[in-house]
């Protein structure tokens, strides 16, 4: 293609050579001299084009491979940085998935088995003589989840620091009145009485607070306490707990 136009340029320069130069009065060889310099500086001309031409495509082939170098460096970071967001995103669902599988363990299984702190305790005999600064020991067991109540003794002893919940009761017919008091470590918690009215009396009351390890919990009284009788499997004084917030 370069050839062909050198080709072009050369017969158009002669062309306009003859024109503008016609033949001189002077000596063949002094013609011929000038359309040689002309020729050659054409040459030259057409090279030193070329070159040029050669170095703008140069520089644009070099500019086209740095910006597809460019392109390739942004391509890997931006794949880069959707496979950090992946990866983060999967970590997360992860963790998230790991978390409530440990709330649903914490609160179905183990939690559950460690935080179930439950009794519930009557008399075995129809009535219960109470003395004053004696335990009154509720010895038949319903429930004792955490095996925290004693049935021996009448004592609960918490295994676990926190808020507990309490109920006990009493019921006494006309005639035999009684009280029951419930305590913590000896200290006064509250107090029920029944039998003082006609006819069957019965109380009872539900006590919350806080408890710590070592302390003890039970219940005191004086005076006439019934207890269970066969008919309808009437109980008429309970003894109940529960931990209602482990901290």
């Amino acid at each position: 293609m370069n050839t062909m136009i050198f080709i072009v340029i050369l017969a158009a320069i002669r062309f306009q050579m003859l024109v503008a130069f016609p033949e001189p009065q002077c000596s063949n060889n002094d013609f011929q001299e000038k359309i040689l310099e002309k020729t050659v500086r054409m040459e030259l001309h057409i090279e030193l084009l070329e070159k040029e031409n050669k170095e703008l495509k140069n520089q644009l082939l070099l500019t086209q491979n740095n910006y597809n170098v460019d392109l390739a460096a942004q391509n890997a970071r931006l794949g880069e940085i959707e496979a950090l967001i992946l990866a983060k995103s999967l970590n997360t669902e992860t963790r998230i998935a790991e978390a409530a599988e440990t709330i649903m363990e914490k609160y179905t299984n183990g939690y559950c088995t460690k935080h179930k702190i439950i009794f519930r305790a009557t008399l075995s005999t129809q009535s219960l003589a109470l003395t004053a600064g004696k335990t009154a020991v509720f010895d038949t067991v319903h429930a004792n989840f955490g095996n925290a109540y004693n049935p021996i003794n009448g004592i609960f002893t918490p295994p676990l620091n926190g808020t507990y919940v309490f109920q006990f009761s009493m019921g006494n017919p006309t005639g035999k009145p009684g009280r029951l008091f419930l305590k913590k470590n000896a200290e006064f918690i509250d107090y029920v009485i029944a039998g003082h009215t006609s006819g069957w009396d019965i109380a009872g009351k539900t006590a919350f607070f806080y408890l710590e390890v070592g302390d003890i919990v039970y219940v005191e009284g004086t005076g006439y306490n019934a207890g269970t009788y066969d008919v309808n499997e009437s109980i008429h004084s309970s003894f109940s707990g529960a931990l209602m917030h482990a901290c």
